[in-house]
């Protein structure tokens, strides 16, 4: 009983100390969404027609569309802007959860308690993924509602299906931020390694098909779990979600153990 109250607290705390940044992930991918909409239903066919005019590899950046607004409005969001926050926000938290009680020095005040390090990770841990689940649904609940509201025929598209499998790309690089920081006793080096390693992998997932010699490379980066899969036009890919859930999963453990046996700091 005493366990299942101190974990209840840690979770409690986590939540208190993230709340701010959840909610303005919220907004933020909310608010973008509902403008993404209101332009493309607007103007979508000349925006259409700026991006067919681009190079193959500049217009790969912006993501898969079909040539029309709906198409360019969800691409923008579920190749863009989406990745952009939830990375973000999983990145950022991730190194925090493994780490941010040894850099703001508090860590004596957990140390006193029963709990093993490790259960304080998994309680931080499940709130970086309830915050990710949560974001992703305001971004799937924005472009839905946002679509009837302003009259975008968006029924052709499986938005629901796209934000589970940007789910689970954004838990493997908070989890890979998670592992270094853990590892290292480092929030700025799990964040770089992370953060560069979605950068790079972004980059050569949507630039390298350009290149016919090379194409297939494109197949072997973190990204292409996620794009890879087209969910946003065929639905769900079991296989890439599973990788990318059993890569999360080996980062995390790594991280757990990680933690364990390290001498923390402060």
């Amino acid at each position: 009983m005493l366990r299942n109250h101190l974990l209840g607290s840690v979770f409690t705390k986590a939540i208190r100390d993230w709340l701010l940044w959840t909610l303005v992930a919220i907004v933020t991918i909310v608010i973008i969404g509902a403008f993404y909409v209101l332009t493309m239903s607007a103007a979508g066919n000349d925006f259409v027609s700026i991006i067919d005019q681009m190079p193959e590899f500049v217009a790969n950046i912006y993501g898969n569309q079909d040539g029309t607004g709906a198409g360019l409005a969800m691409a923008g969001m579920y190749s863009l802007i989406g990745p952009i926050v939830l990375l973000a926000y999983a990145i950022g938290l991730g190194a925090s959860a493994a780490v941010g009680e040894e850099e703001a020095r508090t860590v004596p005040l957990l140390l006193m308690s029963p709990l093993r390090r490790r259960s304080i990770l998994v309680a931080k841990a499940a709130v970086v993924v309830l915050g990710v689940v949560v974001i992703t649904l305001g971004m799937w609940l924005s472009m839905v509602v946002s679509a009837a509201i302003f009259g975008l025929d968006i029924s052709s598209y499986e938005p629901f299906a796209a934000s589970v499998q940007l789910i689970g790309m954004a838990l493997l690089f908070g989890a890979l931020s998670m592992g270094i920081s853990a590892w290292r006793g480092s929030s700025a080096l799990g964040v770089g390694v992370a953060a560069g390693v979605a950068v790079l992998s972004y980059f050569v997932t949507t630039m390298v098909p350009a290149v016919q010699q090379i194409a297939d490379l494109a197949r072997l980066t973190p990204w292409y779990l996620y794009s890879g899969a087209e969910a946003l036009y065929q639905g769900i890919d079991p296989l890439l979600l599973v990788i990318a859930l059993g890569a999360t999963a080996t980062f995390a453990v790594m991280g757990a153990r990680s933690l364990d046996r390290r001498d923390l700091k402060g």
